[in-house]
């Protein structure tokens, strides 16, 4: 199953698979597809270090960009 389809039609899609989902979207330049998925995964798993930087990754705004890097860095110190 594509991850696409995954968060159009599951009922419940898992946070692995949203964020599957926000990568592939990503990667297919649509970073608010995957923005949305990010922020779906976040707010369910706000400790969720990759999606943090995924976030980083799609946001156009330098600011929030570097407020999404802080968030791993608080949650990550030495990663």
């Amino acid at each position: 199953m594509e991850t696409k389809a995954i968060m159009t039609n599951a009922a419940n899609p898992t946070s692995e698979q949203a964020l599957g989902f926000a990568v592939t979207a990503i990667k297919r330049g649509e970073p608010s597809r995957g923005q949305a998925a990010l922020a779906w995964v976040l707010q369910r798993e706000p400790s969720n270090v990759v999606a943090w930087l995924w976030m980083a990754e799609c946001l156009p705004d330098g600011k929030a960009k570097q407020e999404c890097l802080a968030r791993v860095t608080a949650l990550n110190p030495f990663g």
